[in-house]
């Protein structure tokens, strides 16, 4: 079996920071008006940092898309963790579900000001941030690289720059999309029937939750998958009659009740239980990793999609207990 798995790093985090630091301070420069007597400077509400920096540009779709630019740009003060566009790979398509965007979108938003030092107390402390929807925000201060170096985190991101004022609060760039396996797969188009079935088997709670070992693996298929699956008339939809009996025990099939990156996953063959009760058998040949490659031979095809309650990684069949 496979425990849980410590969190590795992302490929090129050292890259995304560097980038993402250099797109945030020129967003910052860009920002930066003069008053009328060109004697002081004055910084952009939250609204407008979102809009200026280009590193931001997904998050401010999905902000406006949800209705909370005004928001954001009068009202506060707030403390925003604001993802890159990087952290939304793969692409959410934020028009699929306008209630669920909003929500997502205010999970990252707290209603008063948190600095970088108030959020290293409150993981010091263990303590958590209640945004304005969604369970809360909880921080740690990690070894990221086992260097020594002390790295904040929120969920399962990792806070890359820290601190950026504005006229009605705080921004901190994160590199990670806070949301749920639920409302990510919602939102994000290749993921879309996984999501609506797993919502109409009266999963979605199960699906949210971290379960026993502080999160879940999911193997989701895509689209393409359980159409060819499911689909027996070939009309580009999966209809209620075309939905089999056991959907349920199917879906918690593709859940583990571990976290594990693509990279934790063995090189040699290894069963792993699932929520259904029955296992999957796991191997991976380099950067490749199948799941029960002497049955359905299912190929991860979007690996590492990590959201609060663990991580998904997109497949491309569907797996049969």
């Amino acid at each position: 079996m496979i425990d849980v798995a410590t969190s590795l790093r992302r490929w090129g985090r050292l890259g995304l920071g560097l980038l993402a630091f250099a797109l945030v301070t020129m967003g910052c420069d860009a920002f930066v008006d003069q008053d009328l007597d060109d004697s002081t400077r004055q910084s952009p509400t939250i609204a407008g940092y979102v809009q200026e920096v280009p590193a931001l540009s997904s998050l401010e779709g999905a902000t406006a898309e949800a209705g909370l630019v005004e928001t954001l740009d009068t009202d506060g003060p707030f403390t925003v963790f604001a993802p890159t566009n990087d952290a939304f790979s793969p692409a959410i398509d934020p028009s699929l579900n306008r209630q669920v965007v909003e929500k997502v979108v205010r999970h990252h938003v707290v209603d008063e000001i948190n600095e970088e030092a108030a959020l290293r107390t409150l993981a010091e402390n263990d303590n958590a941030l209640s945004p304005l929807s969604g369970k809360g925000l909880s921080f740690r201060i990690v070894d990221e690289d086992n260097q020594g170096a002390d790295t904040l985190k929120v969920n399962r991101a990792i806070v890359t720059n820290p601190d950026a004022s504005a006229q009605n609060g705080v921004v901190h760039v994160v590199d990670g999309f806070l949301a749920d396996a639920v409302d990510r797969t919602t939102l994000t188009p290749r993921f879309t029937i996984f999501a609506r079935l797993v919502k109409e088997a009266g999963l979605a709670n199960a699906l949210r939750e971290a379960g026993a070992n502080d999160g879940r693996t999911i193997f989701a298929p895509t689209n393409e998958a359980l159409l060819g699956a499911l689909d027996s008339d070939g009309s580009g939809e999966i209809e209620a009659g075309e939905i089999p009996s056991n959907a349920g025990d199917i879906l918690q099939h593709h859940v583990l009740d571990s976290v594990f990156l693509a990279a934790d996953v063995p090189e040699s063959e290894t069963s792993v239980p699932t929520l259904e009760g029955s296992d999957v058998t796991v191997v991976r040949s380099g950067d490749e990793v199948t799941v029960n490659p002497n049955d359905e031979g299912a190929s991860v095809t979007t690996p590492n999609v990590e959201v609060d309650n663990g991580v998904i990684h997109g497949i491309d069949t569907v797996l049969l207990p």
